[in-house]
């Protein structure tokens, strides 16, 4: 399997693009003029590129070992134990602050569940819909695809036009039924792999693909990147701003983003591709610790917010420095507390936040697929 570096140049700017689009807020950026509407939409879906890396690195890493025992073990290993370690804080901060945010209280009442068994499923709603923190809903969705891993072998076997056909049929079903609203419970993660799934697959088509698409763009990468710009302005030019959010199984329009996305991930895989030669030990740290990284921002984001309630701050005269400043920040801070609690507990961190040195046992897949995000 010959190694392509320009994925690691991928997911780097992916996780950086993720940072960018949670870091809005505290830097006071207001979307009030066209310009940043536009900016914002240009950035907005910028988790679908991990969608579709996952599913190239699925094709290109895992496929010909795929043993569904072991490749779910690794998911367990890399993605669910260190998310449940890393909830328990907000969790408990949820608990204390809204107690009756899932509104449970009926159950009490009607002497059904004691104050307990109250907490109890509270804290089962926040683990399967991941609603306690920024980012986190991301996890159980990636589960759900580990138990589906069987299905996506079984596309892979598929000849390319029908491949094709399923790829288009869901990418229009997932342009009807949208993101789900953050916060919500069980039909938050079948809602998210309804609208996730088709740049999963799309991702594992490019990989088998891959030389083809190579040759045939070479060269005309800027005319994705046109085709990218085209969707923005419409978007932007129709009013809408950032993600389409939909209640599941409510139709509220067409969610054009996910084929913007489409785009995207075409253009960045192709003109990323002309760097292939580019070797930079920054780009391989930032690409090895994204998903660290990933889970890591939301907390280094609160602290920055606490410290900016704390002194009282305001960054609306400079909020484009101050949003690069917090991007930079975020990014820095977040890859120093994944290598640094790496070097603090070696035999952990890797338990704790999906970084670090494998388990003495690790599978196969886990070892070769340690930085797919699925």
């Amino acid at each position: 399997m010959k190694y392509l570096n320009s994925l690691n140049h991928y997911r780097a700017l992916a996780i950086i693009f993720i940072i960018a689009v949670h870091a809005r807020g505290l830097a006071d950026i207001k979307l009030d003029s066209y310009i940043s509407r536009f900016l914002f939409n240009t950035l907005s879906g910028s988790t679908l590129n991990f969608s579709f890396i996952s599913g190239f690195l699925f094709y290109l890493v895992l496929y010909k070992r795929y043993n569904y025992a072991s490749f779910f073990k690794a998911r367990v290993d890399r993605f669910l134990k260190p998310y449940l370690f890393l909830s328990i804080l907000p969790i408990l901060i949820c608990l204390i602050t809204t107690p009756m945010y899932w509104g449970n209280s009926n159950l009490v009442e009607a002497n059904i569940f004691n104050g307990l068994s109250l907490y109890l499923i509270s804290i089962f709603k926040y683990l399967i819909s991941g609603a306690h923190i920024t980012a986190y809903w991301y996890i159980p969705f990636v589960m759900i695809m580990a138990v589906m891993s069987p299905l996506h072998v079984k596309f892979i076997k598929l000849n390319f036009k029908q491949q094709l056909i399923i790829f288009s049929v869901l990418l229009i079903v997932a342009s009807f039924v949208q993101r789900p609203y953050t916060r919500t419970f069980i039909f938050q993660a079948i809602q998210s792999v309804i609208y996730f799934t088709p740049l999963y697959l799309m991702g594992m088509m490019c990989a088998i693909h891959k030389d083809k698409i190579y040759k045939l763009l070479r060269g005309k990468d800027i005319y994705l990147f046109i085709i990218v710009m085209l969707f923005v302005l419409f978007q932007t030019n129709r009013g809408d701003v950032g993600l389409y959010k939909n209640e599941f199984l409510t139709y509220s329009g067409i969610d054009t983003l996910v084929f913007k996305m489409v785009f995207v991930c075409l253009f960045f895989m192709t003109w990323l591709h002309r760097f292939e030669h580019v070797r930079s030990s920054f780009i391989n740290s930032l690409a090895n610790t994204s998903f660290a990284i990933y889970f890591l921002h939301v907390y280094v984001l609160k602290l920055l917010l606490t410290l900016k309630i704390y002194f009282s701050l305001s960054f609306e005269s400079y909020s484009l420095l101050a949003y690069l400043i917090i991007i930079i920040l975020s990014v820095a801070l977040s890859m120093l507390a994944a290598i640094g609690l790496n070097k603090l507990l070696p035999n952990y961190s890797f338990m704790l936040i999906g970084y670090g040195k494998k388990p003495a046992k690790a599978s196969k897949e886990l070892k070769l697929a340690k930085n797919s995000f699925l």
